[in-house]
């Protein structure tokens, strides 16, 4: 399973090194992936450094400025095995696929299918497409596999409560 990561913010140097903005600025890890994906497009990874504004990437085949600059404003995606383990108390969004979503009374709500980006926070997309936002997660609870949210007023009004 691949997982979006960040964009290209745009080349640096003359060699063909690219700046690539994370998504999550705390994130690490990205130094030690082989090899990434931009539009589907396999790369090997050449060299990564954690830099201060995301990630300096040098990518085999990618040898100039201007072969680097074609790929500003790509999405960059790696396999998910690649990435280092999750820190304790820390879960990446698309391991949370399949879990069980309920409210803090423990009413089961739905179940995660998918993730969708929207602009400062993922949402966790329900089967029968409800859309939560990250941000109404209150506990993760791994062994389980189950989600428990907020709900605020209108949430799943749609579901006729």
């Amino acid at each position: 399973m691949r997982l979006a990561v960040g964009r290209v913010a745009r080349a640096h140097g003359v060699r063909g090194r690219l700046l690539v903005a994370p998504y999550n600025a705390e994130s690490t890890g990205l130094e030690k992936v082989r090899r990434l994906f931009l539009e589907g497009r396999e790369f090997e990874v050449a060299r990564a450094e954690r830099v201060n504004l995301g990630y300096l990437v040098a990518l085999r085949g990618i040898d100039d400025r201007d072969a680097a600059d074609a790929l500003r404003g790509q999405e960059v995606e790696v396999d998910r095995d690649e990435l280092p383990p999750a820190e304790e108390g820390e879960v990446y969004a698309v391991d949370l696929i399949g879990f069980e979503v309920a409210d803090a009374a423990g009413r089961v709500r739905g179940v995660v299918e998918d993730l969708e980006e929207a602009g400062a926070q993922d949402l966790l997309r329900l089967k029968g497409g409800a859309l939560v936002p990250m941000g109404l997660v209150q506990e993760v609870m791994s062994e389980a596999r189950r989600i428990v949210i907020e709900v605020p007023e209108g949430l799943f009004e749609f579901e006729g409560e």
